[in-house]
């Protein structure tokens, strides 16, 4: 009797111990699963994370590309764009090109909108290869440069509007009076040996109760300046920098030319020089809230002293915007201004 109950409770601790094996078993093989799908999982987070990366990443790179294409504008050369037109019946034949008269090549391209016509409007790279350009007046040089007169001067005026390149007299001026930038002085009134040059801006030409000493000459001799009776003036700064012709040269997008002005120490209301100003770069800056302009105006040759015949030759460049996102300053935005 012992012995049946000995083996039936043997019998019965064998079934207990398969039993829990198989449950710890099954129990392993839950485990194992859930671990593998749990791994699957991580690995497929991680790749979704990883996708997810990748197209922010994408995302950043994309709108870099498309800051540092914005970043690049490069600078608009009013003279070039406005004032000199490319000879439009220019043929292969030099005896062409000397028949062609201004009067009649500014008749054919007056409609063409040459501010936003590539095929019409100059580049410094067309003057470099010697394309034939036809000047808006005698104010303007086929090189890309512009004259700007003193106060005195007979022929040229001594307003300039550095947004448009364009040099104005008191007659041109008067309808205009807040988009001249800048005004170019000679004079000797300050000492009669050594003249005074200088580049003042039309609030201070207005506002100023001794500006008017800048303005005597052959051509005014008191307090009856133009400026003084101009009812909007634009209230621009002016500097001289210590930048040179070669470095004006280089300077080619907005960049470049953002970051002159910003390392220029010392603008205000005047620039003067006891001596010439050949081969000087003045810097101007208009911040107003309908007129911005970041501008360098380059003096190529300084002609005459403080009588009717003074006068510069200068290039200007400014900062270029651009509405299509092309890297091409548009004209049109300028010629509204």
């Amino acid at each position: 009797m012992k012995q049946i109950i000995l083996s039936a409770s043997v019998l019965l601790f064998t079934s207990l111990l398969y039993a829990q094996e198989v449950k710890t078993e099954k129990k392993s093989k839950v485990v194992k699963t859930t671990e593998k799908i749990n791994q699957q999982t991580q690995k497929i987070s991680e790749a979704s994370n990883e996708v997810v990366n990748q197209s922010q990443q994408t995302s950043a790179n994309v709108q870099n590309a498309v800051n540092n294409a914005k970043a690049v504008i490069k600078i608009f050369e009013p003279i070039l764009r406005f004032r000199l037109k490319k000879n439009a019946q220019q043929g292969s034949a030099d005896t062409q090109t000397e028949t062609t008269s201004p009067s009649t090549e500014q008749a054919s391209t007056q409609s063409t909108q040459p501010y936003d016509n590539p095929a019409v409007y100059v580049t410094q790279n067309d003057l470099a290869q010697g394309v034939a350009v036809v000047v808006e007046s005698p104010v303007y040089n086929a090189d890309g440069t512009a004259n700007l007169g003193s106060q005195n001067n007979k022929k040229f005026g001594c307003y300039i509007n550095v947004l448009q390149g364009s040099i104005m007299d008191e007659i041109d001026a008067a309808g205009n009076t807040k988009s001249v930038d800048l005004i170019f002085t000679a004079t000797n009134a300050f000492n009669e040996q050594v003249p005074m040059y200088a580049f003042l801006t039309p609030s201070y030409v207005k506002n100023d109760a001794f500006a008017y000493n800048f303005f005597k000459g052959t051509k005014y001799k008191d307090k009856n300046i133009p400026p003084a009776s101009w009812q909007d003036v634009n209230e621009s700064e002016v500097a001289m920098t210590a930048l040179t012709g070669e470095q004006f040269e280089k300077i080619q997008n907005n960049n470049q030319l953002t970051a002159v002005v910003k390392q220029i120490k010392g603008f205000g209301q005047k620039v003067e020089s006891r001596t010439k100003l050949e081969g000087k770069v003045i810097a101007v800056k208009t911040e107003m809230g309908d007129r911005t302009a970041y501008g360098l105006i380059y003096i190529v040759s300084h002609y005459g002293t403080t009588g009717d015949n003074g006068y510069l030759k200068i290039k200007i460049k400014v900062t270029g915007f651009d509405q299509n996102g092309d890297g091409v300053p548009d004209g049109s935005i300028y010629n509204s201004n």
